[in-house]
């Protein structure tokens, strides 16, 4: 028997029940959104979750991230090309080791921000070419607004086209719905947000979710400060609700 909307799953144990539902349910091409304000722990939940994943490329788009530093993965500060990328994965193939990766050089000076974009640009249609990465774009908005990177109608497509065939996952993060793209908040399968008295954010959830806004809110109100509410699109799926493991 399916579960009822109302059913609220408690995964807090993260390593134990949270982590591995994730597993088995989070699929190739099904992209993951979490809106939460700064310090609340996006990075964190993201890095964590991301370790699940075999092929992901962390696009640093602050060019010098601390908690994505705090990951321990390679960084590339200048995209490699396909050909090269994809010896990089068969040699970490052949160790067993994952292909995690930070892209994007750290930025120290003004005049550094143009070899970012171009890096992140390029890592962005690279990944695409080469398809089954999970990409994740921390501080979306700084990503896909005009007047900062402008990557805008890059990410666009690869969350509405980068599904299929090329099974590519976009996980990205970002303070609020409103402030990134449409379809940074109507493509993906996966909703993560963590506690808020902002109703706009809520009813935003509920909309493209399917959920029913008093029930998420009901369920908002409840939370631990350091929790997350995981929403998934399907109306018959709980609510998740779990508490990231901090990165070292």
């Amino acid at each position: 028997m399916p579960r009822k909307a109302s059913d609220l799953l408690d995964l807090t144990d993260w390593e134990g029940a949270f982590l591995p539902h994730m597993k088995e349910h989070w699929r190739p091409g099904e992209h993951y959104s979490l809106a939460a304000l700064t310090g609340a722990g996006k990075t964190t939940f993201m890095g964590g979750l991301l370790g699940i994943r075999k092929y992901v490329l962390a696009m640093d788009v602050k060019g010098g991230d601390s908690v994505l530093e705090a990951l321990g993965w390679e960084r590339l500060p200048e995209w490699p090309g396909e050909r090269k990328m994809a010896k990089m994965v068969e040699r970490n193939e052949k160790d067993h080791k994952p292909s995690h990766y930070v892209v994007g050089p750290i930025v120290t000076r003004v005049a550094d921000r143009p070899k970012r974009l171009a890096v992140i640009r390029a890592a962005l249609d690279g990944a695409f070419d080469m398809g089954g990465w999970t990409i994740y774009v921390d501080e979306l908005q700084v990503a896909t607004d005009r007047r900062m990177m402008g990557l805008a109608s890059q990410m666009a497509e690869l969350l509405v086209s980068a599904r299929q065939p090329k099974r590519i996952t976009i996980a990205s993060s970002f303070q609020a719905p409103s402030w990134v793209i449409t379809e940074a908040v109507r493509q993906p399968v996966w909703f993560a947000v963590s506690q808020t008295r902002d109703e706009a954010v809520v009813d935003r959830l509920a909309e493209v979710m399917g959920k029913d806004k008093h029930e998420l809110m009901g369920a908002m109100r409840g939370l631990d400060p350091h929790c997350f509410l995981v929403v998934n699109r399907n109306p018959y799926d709980p609510i998740l609700v779990t508490k990231p493991a901090f990165i070292a």
